[in-house]
């Protein structure tokens, strides 16, 4: 069903029945991406509630310090916890099976948040209760590619708290800036050409994301800075609950359309997704809709998603999913002869597919290193255009005197416009080595892991 409606209560009220203990599965914390910070958000969310949390994965980062701050336990290891829990909330497959397999008698219920990657595949085991689709494209996969009937499954949309990000002030007439907001921008040609098109239309344009070294853990404030911003999924989502006016694009599957306030509730029903990005980035398609650029309508769709898209409302749905779980099946007794048949189609998929857990770590670690390749040739390019812009500034000053010395100075023109040589030819070197990662053998083979949100496999294909 879909929740786009439904009414939650506010995260600090008290809770209805008693409190549980959730465990939540996940690949890892570590970039934050869309399915992250929502498990952080619900993990969060859940905990002012009053119910006790455990979130399993992989591998943290530093969001681990900031639950454990908020009181909530982070673990690598199942067999570091002591309680058994209510109920586990799956939000990656195979952290969900590991789950479920230590804990053999707790409900489960699973959340796919993505059409395509692993991650979002089902666990398909007796003690999976209810299934969670984050939009229209991940419930069809449930219901096509695997088989899972659809009343079993749960429409509950992303949302967005509100708090975090307020509504920015009313967007001039005409845009003045405009922003790519997304972990996969990179600077390709996808980029170029978006660039191409704000330039032609007078638009300053900036990017906010891990791809390009320029990752920030909060974001909400700068949006308030722009006017329309290029994203998909939660980032088109904070977006426009920002105020923003918002085209759907990802510069690495494609673009859609300038959200209208006639077009937003359908476009949120697929979740900003990809399935809307059947459009390829040019110059030409960007341009004409940023030209759909409307203030007022903006504003309409703004608002549309400020009633509709909230944190609370989403997570609220999920709370009351899990509690009426844990009422109608507190015990989840498999036998033996099931709990063997389910074991045995999991380990020949296991088998064929290839173990994901050191994927996992290897693929963050190059997505680490990759990225502080980025920071430092972006820190470089800061560095070289600040040296050219001061070499520039004296050759003016010292044109300025040349009645003066005019002898002189030419000479030191001269070796101001050699060093403006020499940083550029340094630049153009950071460059081209830069070309030579995204030229690599292990770039190109990893580039799909790269795309996906969270889980990844090895040798081969965002979220």
């Amino acid at each position: 069903m879909n929740n786009d409606t439904a009414t939650a209560p506010t995260p600090d009220a008290p809770q209805s029945g008693k409190p549980l203990h959730i465990l939540l599965a996940m690949c890892y914390l570590l970039h934050r991406t869309g399915a992250e910070m929502f498990t952080r958000d619900l993990a969060m969310w859940l905990r002012r509630r009053g119910h006790a949390v455990t979130i399993f994965a992989t591998a943290f980062g530093d969001m681990a310090n900031e639950l454990r701050f908020a009181s909530i336990a982070c673990v690598t290891d199942l067999a570091d916890m002591a309680a058994r829990p209510d109920v586990i909330v799956g939000n990656t497959h195979h952290e969900t099976v590991r789950a479920l397999l230590h804990f053999h008698d707790v409900p489960v219920l699973t959340i796919c948040h993505d059409r395509s990657d692993d991650h979002g595949r089902p666990a398909q085991f007796a003690q999976v209760v209810c299934h969670v689709a984050v939009d229209e494209n991940c419930a069809q996969r449930l219901v096509h590619e695997f088989g899972i009937a659809r009343e079993r499954i749960e429409l509950i949309q992303n949302g967005v708290d509100l708090s975090r990000f307020p509504r920015r002030g009313d967007l001039p007439a005409q845009p003045r800036t405009a922003l790519v907001f997304s972990n996969y921008a990179s600077h390709n040609a996808q980029l170029e050409e978006i660039r191409a098109a704000c330039v032609q239309r007078g638009l300053s344009l900036d990017v906010i994301g891990s791809g390009t070294g320029n990752h920030l853990p909060d974001p909400a404030e700068a949006l308030g800075r722009y006017d329309i911003v290029f994203g998909k999924g939660r980032c088109a989502t904070e977006a426009l609950c920002t105020g923003n006016a918002v085209v759907v694009l990802d510069p690495v599957w494609g673009m859609a359309e300038m959200v209208t306030a006639a077009t937003v509730a359908h476009a949120r029903h697929w979740n900003f997704g990809r399935a809307l990005l059947i459009r390829p980035i040019t110059r030409e398609s960007v341009g004409a809709e940023l030209d759909r650029y409307d203030a007022g309508d903006a504003g309409k769709a703004g608002e549309w998603m400020r009633a509709h898209g909230s944190l609370d409302a989403t997570l609220g749905a999920l709370e009351s999913c899990v509690q009426r779980m844990v009422r109608q099946h507190p015990v989840i007794e498999v036998p033996a002869n099931q709990r063997a048949d389910e074991m045995s189609r999991y380990m020949q998929d296991w088998i064929r597919r290839g173990s994901p857990s050191a994927a996992h770590l290897t693929i963050a670690s190059l997505h680490q290193h990759v990225a502080g390749l980025q920071q430092s040739f972006n820190d470089h390019q800061r560095m070289y255009q600040d040296r050219i812009d001061a070499l520039h500034a004296e050759a003016l000053r010292q044109s300025e005197h040349a009645t003066q010395s005019n002898a002189d100075c030419n000479a030191r023109l001269a070796g101001a416009e050699q060093q403006v040589r020499q940083a550029r030819a340094e630049l153009a070197l950071l460059q081209a080595q830069l070309r030579e990662v995204y030229a690599s053998h292990s770039w190109r083979v990893t580039g799909p892991l790269r795309r996906i949100s969270t889980l990844v496999r090895p040798g081969g294909p965002s979220a």
